[in-house]
């Protein structure tokens, strides 16, 4: 059962920390790694100790995005991934052998994106946590009751359905409860329980709050200083929670030689990770600003694409012939938000690589000084490209 314990709310209590310590921390002006109005992804763990590797229960990405929008990407423990050496392993097991740093390293290349930070806390901070909050309130769907006196310490769980304030060791009780499906629910019900609380830490007076970040202080990890945990507070501060977005990675079950584990769909995960984290569903077309390129030497191919482009409501800020027509594939290249290009990827009818200036050098050298200064995106036009009739 001790694995079961914190699956997803540890999460909780790591951000609620990160608010408190908003409130504690002077404004002192420093070198920060944390900046207003940029992407900020940090790894949230839930572990069995902050102390060396252990287990962990839980893995979810906290992902603040540039207008302070909040989103929850959980992550099964058991997801099975390729890591850079070439073997397989579960993430959990990238915690076990290399610790937090170690699962930093294995999630954010897993999903393709920088996360940069990771905060870890135990279950006896959760428990003395949420007690110090006076509990949250939740909606428990049915009954929940189970026995196990094999466990250590033997486990004894009985919630009542129906909304009710939830305290330390019920909310505990509240996750680990065993599901006869899978560990999907129990991932819900951490995230129900995330929501909850996050509305209402900002209920809490300052004195509580103090209060609080001393009791929880001895049980987490982090490689955040005090300062860049106060830029990331005030982030969450002025978030807004009320629509907190919430997903999980998905996985096929899978079991080779007797061992169990989850094979992750790709695809499915690709496009998630593009709407939660990259926020392509929060873009429009409108005011996403394009300079096209011929860069296959195909007649009018850039003017007709602009035409498409411009037909659902991009903006088009160029036109013209790139540098070489040599080119084999079509690219786009992200000046400012990268999530502007996996729009544009959408609204294309053919493929296209979505790449920075410096992956592009040295073809964006050349191609620069035809970009007006207000473009978002350069789209190249390379081989096989066509529009149709728009």
């Amino acid at each position: 059962m001790r694995r079961q314990i914190i699956i997803a709310v540890g999460a909780v209590a790591v951000v609620v920390a990160i608010i408190i310590g908003w409130y504690l921390l002077t404004q002192r002006q420093s070198e920060r790694l944390i900046t207003q109005g940029e992407l900020t992804n940090v790894l949230l763990l839930g572990c069995d100790t902050v102390e060396g590797a252990g287990l962990v229960d839980s893995m979810t990405v906290l992902s603040i995005g540039p207008k302070s929008d909040v989103c929850l990407l959980t992550l099964p423990c058991d997801l099975r991934v390729k890591l850079g050496n070439g073997t397989l392993s579960t993430l959990g097991e990238t915690h076990t052998l290399a610790g937090a740093t170690g699962a930093r390293e294995a999630v954010s290349a897993f999903l393709g994106i920088e996360v940069p930070f990771f905060i870890s806390i135990d279950s006896e901070g959760l428990q003395l946590w949420f007690d110090e909050l006076g509990g949250v309130a939740v909606t428990v769907e049915k009954a929940m009751r189970y026995d196990d006196e094999s466990a250590v310490p033997p486990v004894h769980i009985d919630i009542q359905p129906g909304t009710q304030v939830l305290d330390g060791r019920t909310a505990l009780d509240f996750i680990r409860y065993p599901d006869e499906t899978d560990g999907l629910n129990r991932i819900a019900r951490g995230q129900q329980l995330m929501s909850a609380v996050l509305k209402k830490i900002y209920q809490q007076n300052p004195t509580s709050i103090q209060k609080t970040v001393r009791t929880i202080h001895p049980y987490q990890q982090t490689n955040l200083s005090l300062t860049d945990l106060y830029d990331l507070a005030e982030l969450l501060h002025g978030s807004d929670v009320s629509d907190l977005r919430t997903a999980t990675v998905p996985g096929i079950s899978v079991v080779t030689n007797e061992v169990a584990y989850l094979e992750p769909e790709v695809v499915e995960m690709e496009r998630l990770v593009a709407r939660l984290i990259k926020r392509i569903d929060l873009l429009t077309p409108e005011g996403i600003r394009v300079s096209v390129f011929n860069g296959n030497g195909v007649r009018l191919i850039a003017t007709s694409t602009a035409k498409y482009l411009q037909k659902r409501d991009f903006e088009i800020t160029e036109i013209a012939n790139a540098e070489s027509f040599a080119y084999d594939i079509t690219y786009i290249v992200f000046l400012k938000e990268e999530a502007k290009a996996y729009m544009l990827l959408e609204a294309l009818p053919s493929n296209a690589v979505v790449v920075s200036p410096e992956q592009f050098e040295p073809h964006y050298t050349a191609l620069e000084p035809m970009v007006p200064v207000e473009t978002d995106l350069l789209l190249i036009v390379g081989a096989g490209f066509e529009v149709g009739d728009g």
